[in-house]
């Protein structure tokens, strides 16, 4: 209850009782005062328990009625006007308020309609309005109360979205890093293991073709032949791993565009990659754009190194549970269970990361199916409906 409402209950009990007193005999004056200071105390013990309300409002209003009835000659029917204000400040529904305007009203209409039979029509219409004026406040009240409970509700809500939203963005960083360093350990070792043994080969042909120019030339021109061939291949692979640390143009927009790859894939390598894309297109995290497009670099890469293939598919398909990409070739299949490289650990690695999974076909073509689920929204915290 506020405080102007305890307020108006004080004094809708002491302006009644100080106008009476005025026509109460003077050897009545020490009851009269105990009393009303009983009333006071009454409603005071009603506002400091709250949680005995009804039945304290219930003894208010049956002292009000015995101290109007004790002392008729004057205007103590309005004492329970005072109770009807704690019984609506509790928001009552309707069958409540009708209650407590059903009970309330039997005391003053009573007393009136014993003693001044005159005022029981006025009365009687001021308490019906009053009590419609309190019942509309409280209903006001409470849709005040709801509407700030759900706005209290809304910004944690909100909160709760920033949170995420940080939380998706700190781990978007984490994995464009983890991709960073596994692509450069690739990249590494693709130099280790084919440029660098590429060099190996040619310096010891090198020093093979000294040793015969003088005795068997044309064994020498032969092999300086295959070191140029070497060096050739090795000058192609070295423009192919600066092209994948290169930086993508600025005015890129989509930095890991799958269809871009595959148009790059394709000039690059001079085999032929196709892309299709299957299902409704939605958009995608770009945590999850950065895992396809690294798991099909990786698996494109491995057709043309370990299975010589000529034609790759990509295919996108959006499912109602998550995206898959199936990247298949037409390269050699290999016999038995395929072991799992680095490459393809590196692949799944990445998908279990972000909840997906990885799968490796065999059968009729060599295919590898990357699968991410789609991230679930963040439910808003349920709320209950507001009562009558």
């Amino acid at each position: 209850m506020t405080l102007w409402l305890r307020w108006m209950r004080a004094l809708l009990v002491a302006i009644p009782a100080l106008l009476t007193l005025f026509g109460v005999n003077t050897g009545e004056h020490a009851p009269y005062v105990a009393y009303a200071l009983l009333s006071l105390l009454v409603l005071r013990a009603a506002e400091r328990w709250p949680s005995r309300r009804r039945p304290l409002l219930l003894l208010e209003l049956g002292l009000f009625a015995w101290f109007g009835y004790r002392f008729p000659h004057g205007v103590l029917y309005l004492l329970p006007f005072s109770t009807l204000i704690a019984a609506y400040a509790g928001r009552p529904g309707l069958r409540e308020a009708v209650a407590w305007t059903l009970i309330g009203g039997m005391v003053p209409l009573d007393f009136l309609h014993e003693h001044r039979p005159e005022l029981l029509a006025p009365v009687a219409l001021l308490w019906t309005a009053w009590s419609g004026v309190l019942y509309a406040g409280s209903q006001h009240d409470s849709r005040r109360e709801r509407t700030e409970q759900l706005y209290d509700e809304l910004a944690a809500s909100h909160e709760q979205l920033e949170l995420a939203r940080r939380r998706l963005a700190d781990y978007a960083a984490q994995i464009e890093e983890y991709t960073r360093l596994a692509e450069r350990n690739r990249i590494a070792a693709d130099i280790h293991d084919d440029l660098g043994h590429r060099l190996i080969r040619v310096k010891m042909m090198s020093e093979a073709a000294l040793q015969l120019i003088g005795a068997d030339p044309e064994r020498a021109g032969r092999l300086v032949e295959q070191m140029r061939d070497q060096l050739q291949d090795g000058m192609e692979q070295m423009r192919q791993t600066v092209r994948r640390l290169a930086s993508p143009e600025a005015d890129d927009a989509r930095r890991y565009a799958l269809d871009r790859l595959v148009r790059e894939a394709g000039e690059s390598m001079g085999i032929d990659v196709r892309f299709e894309i299957a299902g409704i297109p939605r958009p995608l995290y770009p945590s999850a754009e950065w895992i396809l497009y690294q798991n099909a670099q990786e698996a494109i890469t491995n057709a043309v190194r370990h299975g010589a293939a000529s034609v790759v598919d990509v295919c996108l398909q959006y499912r109602p549970d998550g995206v898959a990409m199936i990247v298949s070739n037409d390269g050699k299949v290999p016999d038995g269970a395929v072991s799992r490289g680095l490459g393809l650990k590196g692949m799944a690695e990445r998908v279990r990361m972000a909840g997906g999974s990885l799968a490796v076909s065999s059968e009729g073509r060599f295919s590898v199916t990357t699968f991410l689920p789609y991230a679930k929204p963040i439910n808003a915290p349920k709320t209950e409906q507001p009562g009558g």
